[in-house]
């Protein structure tokens, strides 16, 4: 699916931080009958998908503006999807 749009407290927001709690809308246009609840919960692990590209897109864009946390979350993604 694709992430369509983050709130807190009522107010839609670009990004969400560890430890906050946030509403997440996913959209899932390949399998729109998955429900949360249903198919899968909070105890799922849900990824955002990773490729060398955003990667890379990542380093070139937002090298600044991420955190150590972040990269080292990058690191854990490329080896969940096996990333070189």
């Amino acid at each position: 699916g694709v992430v369509t749009s983050i709130e807190c407290n009522g107010r839609e927001q670009e990004t969400a931080k560890k430890g906050s709690s946030v509403a997440i809308k996913i959209v899932n246009e390949t399998n729109p009958t998955i429900t949360y609840g249903r198919q899968f919960d909070a105890s799922h692990s849900l990824y955002s998908q990773l490729s060398r590209a955003s990667i890379d897109a990542l380093k070139l864009h937002f090298k600044d503006k991420l955190e150590n946390e972040d990269w080292r979350l990058v690191v854990k993604l490329k080896k969940v999807f096996g990333i070189i």
